[in-house]
């Protein structure tokens, strides 16, 4: 592959956010030279110090849930491992979680466990900034993670992370608006196709009333998010299989379908460009196309009747494909080999089933594994059981790549242009001209 080294060093500077990077990285998959590994610890009572990183402080109920993790490991472990965990919040300012890591990768100040992005580890691998940990985990343990799981946390035939979390998105409905409509509801072995649910939004459709809300006002990740499964449904994506060439993907036949059915729902008043918020929540919206983050917010407006259907496919001929991904576990370059056996295990306990399972209850995440849901029984009926479904059947991860993050934010910025009057063709072609730009792709 041409130019490959030079794309890698560009990809890592963007995660980065700063020119340092490209000088400090030896190459595609090498670590900066100014990386360190941690040395290996003791504490008084024996036992192997480890350092965890998580990106949730203790303010928030998962916060809360990563400490009684850590809490407990140390009581397990005592006089093994004992671990240290640092809770640093995502934020905007100099002192964000994204921040530290970034510059901790320069100056090498990892810690030997942090928590990554499903999104961002292509870029942290290839970096160097987390290793392969397939060494670590059994065939038999990897089979109990959710198939995406483990999709999004490979790069280049490798596994380098694992989360105790995943996501899906799905179309809440409202059952008193489908039963005055005459409208059957989709299931999650049969979800509808573009055209169904078009139809059903154009005779939802009132004065007051949206068929569908798509949050199309959003312009970071939750477009790709959302409508990146109706392009893989028709067997394509915005990137192609290296991860690398945006042309003839980002702006390829099956995208164009995608935003020409936006547009067209837009244009015919059937969903909103700029919805209100809780449009659905307050019944201004018959529909919500939105993720499995939804319930937790339902259950502020205990008004409404609603139910919850799959992902729909682009056509009969389509292919059922559903998103999913979230934060994940990976143990950094700079951890010292002597501690590595120690880490995994720590990586391992916070992705346990108990841990899954403690992830729902503090956050209404769907868990990563199957034994965990098994042992939720909210969804192990409806209208939760379509996520479980979805992430056991029809999920498929983001494109685990380098240029990812470029390509993302170009198709959030090609849907903005197509709902301000850009010709669908002349938007995506503009997002492939600034992606090359941006990427050093050709």
């Amino acid at each position: 592959m041409k130019k490959t080294n030079k794309r890698s060093k560009r990809a890592v500077s963007l995660l980065l956010a700063g020119s340092m990077a490209m000088t400090l990285l030896t190459g595609c998959g090498g670590t900066s030279s100014g990386q360190k590994t941690t040395e290996a610890e003791t504490a008084a009572d024996g036992s192997i110090e480890l350092s965890i990183w998580v990106h949730e402080t203790d303010s928030s109920d998962e916060g809360k849930h990563y400490a009684r993790l850590i809490e407990a490991f140390n009581e397990q472990y005592a006089g093994k491992y004992h671990a240290n965990l640092s809770q640093i919040a995502r934020s905007g300012d100099a002192g964000g979680y994204d921040d530290k890591i970034n510059a901790a990768i320069s100056n090498g100040g990892l810690p030997d466990v942090y928590t990554v992005d499903g999104v961002t580890v292509a870029q942290y691998a290839d970096a160097g900034a987390i290793v392969p940990i397939d060494a670590y985990f059994t065939e038999e343990e990897l089979s109990d993670f959710n198939p995406s799981i483990i999709q999004q946390g490979t790069y280049n035939g490798k596994l380098y992370t694992l989360g105790a979390m995943d996501s899906s998105v799905g179309i809440y409905y409202n059952k008193d608006m489908f039963e005055a409509a005459g409208i059957t509801p989709a299931t999650a072995e049969n979800p509808w196709t573009l055209d169904e649910l078009t139809e059903a939004a154009k005779k939802l459709t009132t004065d007051s009333c949206f068929g569908i809300t798509m949050s199309l006002d959003a312009k970071d990740e939750t477009l790709i998010y959302f409508f990146l499964p109706l392009i893989q449904s028709q067997k394509s994506n915005i990137l192609s299989d290296d991860g690398l060439l945006a042309d003839g993907y980002l702006n390829g036949e099956a995208t164009v379908n995608v935003l020409n059915w936006i547009k067209t729902m837009a244009d015919n008043g059937w969903v909103s460009a700029t919805p209100a918020e809780n449009s659905f929540e307050l019944g201004q919206a018959a529909m919500a196309l939105t993720g499995a983050w939804e319930p937790a917010n339902l259950a502020k407006f205990p008004d409404i009747n609603w139910g919850l259907m799959p992902m729909p496919k682009y056509d009969a001929n389509a292919d059922a494909v559903s998103a999913c991904g979230s934060w994940t576990f990976a143990i950094s370059g700079q951890c010292a080999e002597e501690k590595k056996e120690g880490a995994a295990e720590l990586l391992r306990f916070m992705t346990s089933t108990d841990a899954a399972k403690g992830m729902y209850e503090a956050n209404s995440m769907p868990p990563s594994r199957q034994s965990a849901f098994s042992e939720i029984p909210a969804f192990n009926e409806e209208p939760l059981s379509v996520f479980q479904y979805q992430l056991a059947n029809t999920a498929q991860a983001r494109p685990v790549s380098i240029n990812y993050a470029v390509a993302s934010n170009q198709f959030a910025t090609a849907v903005q242009n197509v709902l301000t009057g850009m010709d669908v063709k002349e938007a995506l072609d503009q997002a492939v001209t600034q992606y090359n730009f941006q990427t050093d792709t050709e």
